[in-house]
């Protein structure tokens, strides 16, 4: 039951990219959520990760190809497949951290 838990936002998250619908996307993030690049990569505020994810994921229609998902211990969930947005594509290696139910950061491992 944890693990579904864990997994239903970012799961949902993958959906709503896949078919585009900006209002599910943006309602599987805490109002807190961060977003950071790279495995030392500073975290964004969460007003800058709101902005990216409508510049980056929303307004580019980025999407995961076959999404694997994995949990870790506690409450972090990776997500693996091929990333494509407008005008880029690069294998996708993501680590959520999922709280309450939402996520509440987003990390793009590349």
């Amino acid at each position: 039951m944890q693990d579904e838990n864990l997994l239903k936002p970012v799961k949902a998250l993958m959906e709503a990219m896949e078919v585009e619908d900006d209002k599910l996307i943006r309602a599987q993030f805490a109002p807190s959520a961060t977003q950071a690049y790279g495995a030392d990569g500073k975290m964004k505020t969460a007003e800058e990760t709101a902005k990216w994810i409508q510049s980056d994921i929303i307004s580019r229609q980025g999407k995961v190809k076959k999404p694997e998902y994995t949990i870790l211990d506690g409450n972090q969930v990776v997500v693996r497949g091929q990333y494509s947005s407008r005008g880029y594509t690069n294998k996708a290696d993501f680590l959520f951290t999922v709280e309450n139910g939402l996520i509440t950061s987003w990390r793009m491992r590349y």
